[in-house]
């Protein structure tokens, strides 16, 4: 079970909440760097980017003023690149590991501490659904994209305007529901906890709680959420967040035996948001390398420093599998975080960003 939760990597909020705040987590998720490639290397460059982090939040207690827009922004630059940077180690000296539990949560910490949606811009991640070796029992990048989606459609508008308040939760028991129900149809048995599920659970039910048939659409009529509000319901199974199964969340995460592959190009480029551009030669790989099998078991490194990095997300991205990698240079002036990349939006369940619309609960509180 994981030891430790990302208690702040989440900060799904009310209905009234126009955008997502998280807080980075750089810890290593592999402490040990155990099946790495290059296990030494790994861990190495893990206490290279801490220091390059502390020395970069040096200078900006240094160059600006305290509490000015300009050191905020600048602490900021310094977290993102430091957890930009960490993606680069695991391109380094894991790449071997890149489907497992602990490279995904390396990631997420990247997506949420800088406040950038998830995007195409990671490499290798969300793992590939038939990723089989080397790989985490949940594909955590899937259900970080459903738990952090948005509904850019605003399709409850229509409803709310009528002034059927009973219509209204109808629509909001599909819009809402609808993250949690792909996410379980995705992980149904698996804990979710180290990425806030469980709060991703309380939040949509505090918006949905007020519902008289307690989103009986759910249960009798789930097909009516695609085929009338259009929301990108994936698998099987519906869920209903009112009357979940008392299954769910049971399991721990684990990862298989093996590795993602054994074989990498060798020289690749990454560049991340803010700042953070360098190009890697991988490790070759070796005969003890492998994914270590078992329960994931998640400990925090020590570092010296750990600035944090608090951002807000303003563009809407995809998630997916991608193949451009690199790894991490010095810091040799802050960057900055003021704007965050552009991407292309995309309509299916898996990977939509949910933020709250500010329009549409404003609207709903009047009736």
């Amino acid at each position: 079970m994981f030891a430790t939760k990302l208690k702040d990597l989440l900060a799904l909020g009310t209905i009234l909440t126009t955008f997502s705040t998280v807080v980075a987590d750089s810890r290593n998720f592999n402490p040990t760097g155990a099946g790495c490639v290059d296990q030494s290397g790994f861990l190495s460059c893990y206490q290279t980017q801490a220091s390059a982090a502390v020395d970069c939040e040096n200078f900006c207690v240094t160059s600006t003023k305290k509490g000015s827009s300009a050191a905020e922004s600048c602490s900021k630059g310094c977290g993102g690149k430091w957890l930009a940077a960490n993606i680069g180690c695991w391109i380094q000296s894991c790449w071997n590991e890149v489907y497992s539990c602990e490279y995904q949560l390396a990631a997420i910490s990247y997506f949420g501490g800088t406040g950038l949606v998830q995007d195409t811009k990671i490499p290798f991640y969300p793992p590939p659904d038939n990723a089989s070796a080397g790989s985490c029992s949940c594909n955590l990048g899937h259900v970080y994209g459903n738990i952090t989606v948005v509904d850019a459609s605003l399709a409850c508008t229509a409803v709310v305007s009528t002034g059927d308040v009973n219509g209204v939760y109808s629509c909001q028991c599909c819009q809402y529901g609808y993250p949690i129900s792909n996410s379980l149809n995705e992980c149904p048995k698996s804990d979710l906890s180290v990425i806030g599920f469980p709060e991703a659970i309380v939040s949509t039910n505090n918006i949905i709680s007020g519902s008289k048939d307690k989103c009986a659409i759910l249960n009798s009529s789930p097909n009516k959420c695609v085929s009338e509000y259009k929301f990108p319901w994936v698998g099987s199974t519906t869920y209903n967040p009112l009357s979940l199964p008392t299954t769910i969340g049971k399991e721990p995460l684990s990862n298989t035996a093996g590795n993602a592959f054994t074989k990498i190009a060798s020289v690749y480029t990454l560049s991340l948001f803010p700042a953070y551009s360098s190009v890697i030669t991988p490790i070759a790989f070796n005969a003890q390398a492998g994914v270590p099998t078992g329960t994931v078991d998640v400990i925090a490194a020590t570092a010296d420093g750990t600035p944090t990095a608090r951002n807000t997300a303003t563009k809407s991205a995809t998630s997916s599998k991608s193949g451009a990698t690199g790894v991490s240079g010095s810091v040799t002036s802050a960057p900055t975080a003021t704007s965050t990349p552009s991407g292309a939006q995309r309509s299916y369940g898996r990977n939509w960003l949910w933020f709250g619309s500010l329009v549409f609960a404003a609207l709903f509180y009047l009736i």
